[in-house]
């Protein structure tokens, strides 16, 4: 029988909710240390299946461990959580009452398990995180620059000052997307060299793709992936009125705007995607919705090559097949 144990992570803790012999919960805290989450483990009672949200890089420390040591995870998104605990009535936020929430959802739920990436996707998560964050200060210096550019007088030496860090970050970012190719070249060839085939995918949009996916090693069907990234359209329907609205907006926002600029390329260079979206205007859909709807179909096709193992062919004609189990 599974012992449930809901896990709250906090920067510095871990409230833990384990099941009490005499019914009911034990809170416990523990540090969110590599000490701390090894006396966790030595605690844990029997088929312990521990429940924890995705909660950033706090959150990865006690799932890397809890993996390592062959302890059964589920991470679930806190959204999941959060509508459970309305779905409890639940009127207390605490640590503690978090934790037993968790491991109220795990018993009631029975949530997948979680399967921990490669170190070298780590990696390249981290590497692409530090390289957006590059681009926004170079951006926000640039901004700058331009705002000291209508100034009657100027100062010569905070000129010189802000040029240079500017060229410092263009010099950072250039070394660091050199480094996040030949990670994906070294550790990803094969999806890296499908996802570069197909037209309008980019360096930036295939890189983007495996960080995000994984490879696709975690989704079993297109309609999946296109959830998890934000890219599948919603339908409200109540009763006799029923509208669309829009795409679900879920899953990574950089992802989701590298692939609508990527479609304004497939829309020139790419076979399907051009008659795609043809098809779509001469519906009298809007440009823009023509053009996620493109970005929903690249996707499909970065989906398709990586799956099935194909090479990207602008003449393909589609037939009806289940993925392969991977």
């Amino acid at each position: 029988m599974k012992n449930y144990v809901g896990i709250d992570v906090a920067k510095t803790s871990l409230a833990v909710a384990f099941a009490s012999p005499t019914g009911g919960w034990t809170n416990t805290t523990f540090t969110n240390t590599p000490e701390g989450i090894r006396i966790l483990i030595q605690q844990l009672p029997a088929q312990a299946h521990c429940i924890l949200e995705a909660t950033g890089s706090y959150s990865v420390l006690v799932t890397y461990m809890l993996c390592q040591a062959e302890i059964n995870v589920s991470v679930i998104n806190p959204k999941q959580s959060h509508n459970f605990a309305k779905m409890q009535m639940s009127v207390t936020k605490t640590d503690p009452r978090d934790a037993v929430l968790l491991a109220e959802y795990g018993r009631l739920i029975q949530p997948p398990l979680y399967h921990m990436a490669k170190d070298s996707l780590l990696r390249l998560r981290q590497k692409r995180a530090l390289l957006r964050q590059y681009h926004k200060q170079r951006r926000t210096l640039q901004n700058l620059q331009h705002s000291f550019d209508v100034l009657p007088v100027k100062d010569s030496s905070t000129e010189q000052s802000l040029q240079t860090m500017i060229d410092s970050f263009e010099r950072a970012i250039i070394h660091l997307q050199q480094e996040v190719c030949q990670l994906c070249e070294a550790e990803y060839h094969e999806q890296y060299q499908r996802l570069l085939s197909i037209k309008g995918i980019s360096h930036k949009v295939a890189t983007a793709l495996i960080e995000t996916t994984n490879g696709f090693q975690d989704f079993q069907s297109a309609k999946a992936v296109a959830k998890f990234i934000g890219l599948a359209p919603t339908t409200f329907q109540s009763g006799k009125m029923s509208t669309h609205r829009g795409i679900c907006r879920t899953g990574d926002s950089h992802l989701r705007s590298l692939l609508y600029m990527a479609s304004w390329s497939a829309i020139r260079c790419n076979k399907a995607c051009r008659e795609f979206y043809q098809r779509l205007k001469a519906a009298g859909k809007p440009s823009k919705l023509a053009l996620i709807a493109v970005a929903n179909k690249l996707l499909r096709q970065a989906f398709a090559l990586v799956r099935f193992g194909e090479d990207f062919d602008d003449n393909y004609q589609p037939k009806f097949r289940s993925a392969p189990c991977i």
